[in-house]
């Protein structure tokens, strides 16, 4: 008796399929159907159609504005490197730039004294930004670097640029950085920094840069949007 190897489609995914050649016709900014229209037009209930909107919205292929939901436009896809990521994304055409969250210097706890090779209750320079591109929301970054190495940061740095950019100007030259990366969900405090919803899945990613002496420069949690965002890596054999 031959054997079906073949996946069976669930309904919802029958209903995605649907859906996505429905987006290829449509430009970013389009209103997308509501739930009720299109669960009438493929005969399914509205959670079945749900579940189809939900993979939708994970794919960065709609976006919900307010009360309504449209048509995104395609995922910012930016190298993950050793650099800004404000400039990269100007260097792809887009409008990009930081919203300040907060300043504060404060004493290292134990495990972030670790981190950047201090003493703990060393001072630490931490500044938490929105990155944002095109005027959607995208990121949420914190940074903590040891206060003596950037005297002044507060007094003389423009929270909207490059950070990497000014630590060069001071003569920091990075040498490597080693990150690590999951998919994390948000909690309430940033998912209302980037203007989503706490069911919205996310990049979590961690940096410890280290300059060319191999002492560690800084320490970064950054957060972004997996609805809008795709990072890409090249590794030589």
């Amino acid at each position: 008796m031959a054997v079906d190897t073949e996946p069976r489609m669930l309904k919802h995914q029958v209903v995605r399929r649907s859906l996505d050649a429905l987006l290829d016709g449509l430009s970013p900014g389009d209103p997308f159907p509501s739930e009720r229209d299109l669960a009438e037009a493929h005969d399914v209930s509205r959670e079945t159609l749900r579940q189809a909107i939900r993979e939708l919205l994970v794919a960065g292929r709609i976006e919900r504005r307010g009360r309504a939901t449209v048509v995104a436009a395609p995922k910012i896809v930016l190298p993950l490197a050793v650099g800004s990521y404000t400039e990269a994304a100007r260097a792809k055409g887009m409008t990009a730039t930081r919203l300040l969250v907060g300043w504060r210097t404060y004493g290292a706890d134990d495990t972030l004294a670790e981190m950047l090779h201090v003493d703990p209750g060393t001072p630490v320079v931490e500044l938490e930004r929105v990155f944002t591109t095109d005027d959607t929301r995208v990121g949420l970054e914190t940074t903590r670097i040891p206060a003596s190495r950037v005297p002044e940061l507060m007094d003389s740095f423009d929270h909207r640029s490059s950070l990497y950019s000014e630590l060069a100007v001071r003569g920091i030259v990075f040498g490597r950085v080693v990150d690590t990366i999951e998919t994390v969900l948000p909690d309430a405090r940033e998912a209302a920094l980037l203007a989503v919803d706490t069911r919205t899945p996310m990049f979590l990613l961690n940096r410890t840069s280290y300059d060319d002496l191999g002492v560690p420069i800084e320490q970064r949690r950054s957060l972004y949007r997996g609805d809008r965002m795709t990072f890409t890596a090249v590794m030589d054999a």
